[in-house]
């Protein structure tokens, strides 16, 4: 059987955000293997069909109530906050949102080795306003936020609908 012939349509949230992830292992792979791939731009480009549009297609949906206490509490990579009291997001949902904001407004950057494709050597941060500036901000070291983007996936399409 062919891996197409597992799969959703893409026009459904979990088939979108399935070839997304398909696509971010490949990438992965090709760079792990001495292909000359741009790894880390993949992984951000990979939130388009991980987070964006799953958020966007199920606002509603009930798994994104999961607290992010649980998910710390089932291994997920956690990301590092910086800002005022109350700015934080307590569940899956919440978060998602406002790394999509982040996202779609380009507030996010890069640090740590300018030069490396390496995922652990580079650390992704979103904000909800230019970086630095921004009242609140996440980060991330690049191999969890693949690990992250994996898992997410993976619960997309075991709950979303």
């Amino acid at each position: 059987m062919r891996y197409e012939d597992i799969l959703e349509s893409r026009n459904t949230t979990k088939g979108f955000a399935r070839r997304s992830l398909r696509n971010l292992v490949l990438a992965k792979e090709s760079f792990d293997s001495r292909e000359d791939f741009h790894v880390v731009t993949q992984l951000v480009n990979s939130l388009l069909g991980i987070v964006i549009v799953p958020r966007v297609r199920q606002a509603k949906g009930a798994f994104l109530s999961i607290t992010m206490a649980e998910l710390a509490q089932r291994g997920w990579p956690q990301w590092d906050f910086t800002g005022k009291d109350g700015s934080e997001s307590d569940t899956l949902g919440d978060f998602l949102q406002q790394l999509r904001n982040a996202t779609v407004h380009g507030h996010f950057a890069f640090a740590g080795d300018p030069d490396s494709r390496h995922l652990r050597n580079v650390r992704i941060m979103a904000s909800n306003g230019p970086i630095g500036k921004a009242p609140w901000s996440y980060e991330i070291q690049g191999d969890k936020l693949y690990e992250f983007c994996t898992r997410l996936a993976n619960y997309i399409e075991t709950y979303a609908e």
